[in-house]
């Protein structure tokens, strides 16, 4: 069965996008490149962070947001690796989005698994006193109100940032073709 290019494309966008936002959320350059994750250096190993220091670190991920972040990231990795197909079986695409679809119940359990990776990151880099401070500040008004706006504050400084490196772009190619000018090339 052909499937409308339309649709291949909105299935191909989808996943690609959404797997862009889960790197840049998550740092996850190593799952989309194995090719960078082959080269990119060992981590030193850290000491083991106790058990109250990783009960803290789960805390400070509930109450600052960050666990909601990566709540479609088991589902974004499994659509990634049924789309991998795509390209070489494109009337499969329907057939692939089912298999990914009904392979997403049964992986969801691993959640936690991405839970526990973060918060032994955070266990490892802060003290105990350190983790309960973040914990305190996050329960306050202030702290509420950061989480809260956190996407809107994201999203508003995304378009700033595109506005500004369009405008930023333009000058540097007036500044490139100043440049080439005064070395005897015209473009």
């Amino acid at each position: 069965m052909q499937v409308p290019f339309q649709e291949r494309k909105t299935f191909a966008a989808r996943i690609g996008g959404g797997l862009a936002v889960l790197m840049l959320a998550g740092g996850l350059a190593g799952v989309a490149s194995p090719a960078l994750a082959q080269t990119a250096p060992a981590p030193a190993a850290t000491p083991a962070p106790s058990a109250a220091n990783i009960a803290l670190g789960k805390e400070l991920l509930s109450v600052n947001g960050e666990s909601k972040s990566f709540d479609s990231l088991i589902r974004g990795i499994i659509e990634q690796a049924a789309a991998s197909f795509v390209q070489a079986n494109p009337d499969l695409i329907r057939e692939l989005r089912d298999v990914a679809n009904a392979l997403v119940p049964q992986y969801e359990s691993r959640r936690s698994e991405i839970d526990d990776i973060l918060a032994r990151a955070y266990a490892v880099n802060f003290t105990e006193a350190e983790l309960k401070e973040m914990i305190v500040f996050y329960k306050t008004p202030t702290g509420k109100k950061l989480v809260e706006k956190r996407q809107a504050l994201l999203d508003q400084g995304m378009r700033g940032i595109q506005a500004w490196g369009g405008q930023f772009a333009k000058e540097m190619e007036v500044k490139v073709r100043e440049e080439m000018k005064k070395r005897g090339y015209t473009i």
